[in-house]
């Protein structure tokens, strides 16, 4: 199994605050940080670092060889990760409060200049017996990328976030898997009329912080607390839990093994600062998981 995401790439610019500020305040930051981020980026690089194979395809734009330095010296490779001079990179502004809640704003730059060709080559290239296509509300061609993957026989996950629901309810009947926050999960049953009207043969990964995960995958109805931590900054904690479970089931974990790997990885991840570059190894998650249930 390989993963194909076409994903978000983002320079990520933190700050970090006493509380979020209120409509009117002005706040002077105790700490500012510029990053990698982007929810693409983000499961890339959970699900290199939990151990599955993935390709990156994306856009920057022309001239940032920094970050395309910085994605390879995480051992990641860029020959899918095309430059354009229409736009900047992507970028998010990212307030972060005392108890590690978070605010974000997008600017999706070069994340839209991605062309259908590009894409089409990248899905040409997958196995329908054992890849998947992975997607994000973050990146254009979502409508073309899926049509052309389903053509080819392709399993498609999509992470619904942003969620919009023009967008995203179109999809459900030509998606396996996706996964929400609890709030997305809300919307998403708001704009559906209730969880009865989801597709039955769709998987369902629904990320709910401190309170765990749950799965619902062929039938089976699975449930995973999160890791008892204190948070320091949850930015990119569900990236991380669904790249994460994504990477394990690529090496044949069962599902309820892969979702209590998800939730440690994300409990990990959170208890440190940063989005893609704060991602734990597999070799960290499961000496957590071994300490566990010894």
């Amino acid at each position: 199994m390989a993963i194909l995401n076409i994903g978000s790439i983002n320079w990520d610019r933190v700050y970090h605050v006493d509380h979020f500020p209120q409509p009117g305040e002005t706040l002077s930051a105790t700490c500012v940080e510029i990053g990698l981020g982007g929810k693409g980026l983000n499961h890339t690089v959970a699900i290199y670092r939990s151990g599955g194979k993935v390709r990156h395809l994306g856009a920057i734009a022309s001239g940032d060889n920094s970050i395309r330095q910085k994605i390879e010296a995480m051992g990641i490779a860029t020959d899918d990760i095309v430059g354009t001079d229409e736009r900047d990179t992507g970028s998010a502004i990212i307030v972060v409060d005392q108890s590690g809640e978070n605010q974000i704003i997008l600017d999706p730059g070069a994340n839209h200049l991605i062309s259908r060709d590009h894409i089409q080559r990248a899905i040409d290239a997958l196995d329908p017996a054992t890849d998947w296509l992975l997607m994000q509300n973050e990146t254009n061609g979502l409508f073309e990328a899926i049509a052309h993957a389903k053509g080819r026989n392709i399993k498609v996950a999509l992470a619904a976030a942003p969620f919009d629901p023009e967008i995203v309810l179109p999809l459900l009947g030509y998606i396996d898997l996706v996964a929400v926050n609890a709030i997305e999960f809300s919307q998403l049953y708001d704009a559906l009329g209730g969880a009865d009207a989801l597709p039955q043969d769709l998987a369902l990964f629904v990320s709910n912080g401190q309170r765990g995960a749950r799965l619902k995958w062929q039938g089976e109805a699975l449930v995973a607390p999160s890791l008892d931590v204190v948070p320091v900054d949850t930015t990119g904690a569900g990236d991380t839990a669904f790249g994460a479970f994504l990477a394990q089931m690529d090496l044949g974990a069962s599902p309820n093994d892969a979702l209590a790997f998800a939730m440690t990885a994300a409990g990990l991840q959170v208890t440190r600062r940063g989005a893609a570059t704060a991602i734990p190894f597999e070799a960290e998650v499961m000496d957590v998981l071994k300490g566990r249930l010894s």
